[in-house]
């Protein structure tokens, strides 16, 4: 009796070891390990992409000399180029030395050296912007930055320290420190 009984424990023993075992490796398998190298999963030369809107005409293009994926963080992106357009035409490209694109697309990130341009039919009334480190978001057509700012057009040059562009509607807030020159054409 004593030996049935033995055995039986032994044999529970080994479950509860075996299930405790198992579900320890799959903690450890199944977690992500803090520790892991920052490792891209794919990397693209000359990268363009375009986005169009509701009714199929060109709302902006995305090009970059690299880009890499990193499936736990944002996208990289090496001298990115972006052009927003209205109508087929371009109305605003941007162009910075180095980018990071949010992982669902909407949310580009231009670090370094910043330079906006505004192209119009008229270009005595089109804009320089430069900047730096500047945060875009994609389905709303705004950028914003905290960096120093110049803008230059025909008639004078602007400088403040952040700035607000809401690209569709042309309008720029300048936040802080603003200062300007201008002559009469």
């Amino acid at each position: 009796m004593l030996t049935r009984w033995g055995t039986w424990i032994v044999l529970i023993g080994f479950a509860l070891a075996t299930t405790w075992l198992v579900h320890s490796l799959e903690e450890e398998f199944s977690a992500p390990n803090k520790n892991s190298p920052h490792v891209p999963d794919y990397t693209m030369k000359n990268f363009k992409t375009l986005q169009m809107d509701e009714h199929g005409r060109l709302k902006n293009q995305l090009t970059a000399e690299t880009m890499t994926h990193y499936p736990d963080t944002n996208t990289a992106l090496t001298t990115p180029y972006m052009v927003f357009y209205k109508d087929n035409l371009p109305t605003w490209t941007v162009r910075a030395e180095h980018g990071e694109v949010s992982p669902d697309g909407n949310q580009v990130w231009l670090l370094g050296n910043t330079v906006i341009q505004q192209h119009t039919q008229s270009q005595q009334k089109a804009l320089k912007i430069f900047s730096r480190d500047m945060w875009i978001k994609l389905d709303t057509e705004y950028a914003e930055t905290a960096a120093p700012t110049t803008i230059l057009s025909n008639s004078g040059e602007t400088h403040s320290v952040g700035m607000r562009v809401f690209l569709p509607t042309e309008r720029i807030e300048l936040l802080s420190q603003v200062r300007g020159r201008y002559v009469h054409p």
